[in-house]
């Protein structure tokens, strides 16, 4: 898609700018590129491999006409009325539980002093420990995080403590206190300093909640991050 066409879905997608903010930072951290954009319809191909899509839609048959000629759907995060159901039933995907987007849209950094913690990138020998914790993610997709520098353990009195990092897609997560490290502030400084991590890349630090984890929710709001729970988006897999 030319360089034009790519700025007008820009403007686009920013008419809703955190229900779109995933699809936007994709385009502007280079993890994805536009394959079809046409009225309310747009589709980014992201570029960790073949099949890998977020859309945003509100009519079908556009849909359809956007996947036209891409490689099959193995990995959709999708949005609007009826999409998720229907890219689940059109290519045989999963769906998720639904969630929304939250976003630190502010420009200040935030302070995470927490007595006794130290903040560092995760080290590859401390790759038991996290496919310990965190079943999601596979042993290469977690080398792929420490090797982007993208994963972030914290360290507690000299002892690994949890981690926290960015998920393939950019998003915030990863997330992970282990259970004798919780309740001492721990997991609200690592989740500060992932924020500033990106601010500090000149990126919006977003992340994805699922839309009836209260605690979270909560959590992310006191963070000053942005949210807006009328507006889901569902991965489809």
């Amino acid at each position: 898609m030319n360089a034009d066409r790519e700025q007008a879905a820009i403007r686009y997608l920013e008419q809703e700018y955190l229900w779109h903010v995933d699809m936007l930072e994709a385009l502007r951290r280079g993890r994805g590129e536009v394959v079809y954009f046409r009225g309310k319809t747009v589709l980014i191909r992201r570029n960790e491999g073949p099949g890998i899509y977020l859309l945003t839609t509100d009519d079908l048959q556009e849909a359809e006409a956007a996947f036209a000629g891409q490689p099959a759907p193995r990995d959709v995060v999708a949005r609007g009325p009826g999409v998720a159901e229907w890219i689940g039933e059109r290519f045989h995907l999963t769906l998720s539980e639904y969630c929304c987007n939250v976003a630190y849209l502010r420009q200040e950094r935030l302070s995470w002093d927490c007595p006794g913690l130290v903040i560092r990138p995760y080290r590859v020998e401390e790759l038991p420990a996290f496919l310990a914790h965190y079943d999601i993610e596979n042993e290469a997709e977690a080398r792929e995080h420490i090797e982007k520098g993208e994963l972030f353990a914290a360290e507690y009195e000299g002892r690994l403590a949890g981690f926290m990092g960015l998920h393939a897609d950019g998003s915030m997560g990863l997330l992970e206190i282990f259970p004798e490290y919780r309740r001492l502030g721990i997991g609200r400084a690592i989740e500060k300093f992932l924020i500033n991590f990106c601010l500090d890349k000149g990126w919006i630090p977003y992340g994805q909640v699922f839309c009836d984890n209260e605690k979270s929710f909560s959590l992310q709001e006191h963070l000053g991050m942005s949210v807006d729970r009328t507006k889901v988006l569902c991965w489809c897999i």
